[in-house]
């Protein structure tokens, strides 16, 4: 106790000196301490919260992810499938138009050949049909200066039988 009197440290006022900041501790405890650490506990708690919605939405923002991947690689596969069908039906339909052209140009050719073979034929009869009248004329004109009936139609007729083979 020589140490409080060496100190000035009266004991009555430490006494009341600790009274007070016990039932300040006290006080402080009760009013001030629990809403503080309330309010930390509250914060706390929407933290936590805050981050399992975070990584609930990242979970779902990946899985949502994968699945647009997933519909773009399908999307991607059926266009390419349908590309490829497309290509296959134009080959066809390329090939069947080409032979129906061929088929085209092969019968105009064999119609404008049997044309061009009628045309032919209806020349060399005419001309053979005039030839026929050019020869019976000049053939008239020279056997009437020198035969007479009988052998002068039969000359005709065999001039005419020569000249249609």
């Amino acid at each position: 106790m020589e140490i409080l009197k060496d100190f000035r440290v009266e004991p009555l006022l430490l006494l009341a000196q600790i009274v007070n900041f016990v039932i300040l501790l006290f006080i402080l405890k009760r009013f001030l301490y629990k809403p503080i650490l309330k309010v930390l506990e509250e914060r706390k708690n929407k933290v936590e919260a805050s981050m399992k919605q975070a990584e609930e939405i990242q979970k779902r923002f990946d899985e949502s992810t994968k699945k647009e991947e997933e519909i773009l690689n399908k999307g991607r596969e059926e266009a390419a499938r349908l590309i490829e069908e497309a290509k296959g039906e134009a080959k066809t339909l390329s090939a069947q138009i080409q032979s129906e052209t061929k088929q085209n140009v092969q019968d105009t050719l064999k119609k404008t050949q049997e044309s061009l073979e009628l045309e032919k034929q209806k020349m060399v009869a005419e001309a053979r049909d005039q030839i026929v009248d050019m020869i019976a004329s000049a053939t008239e004109k020279v056997i009437s200066k020198s035969l007479k009936g009988l052998d002068k139609e039969r000359l005709v007729q065999e001039a005419i039988k020569d000249i249609k083979r």
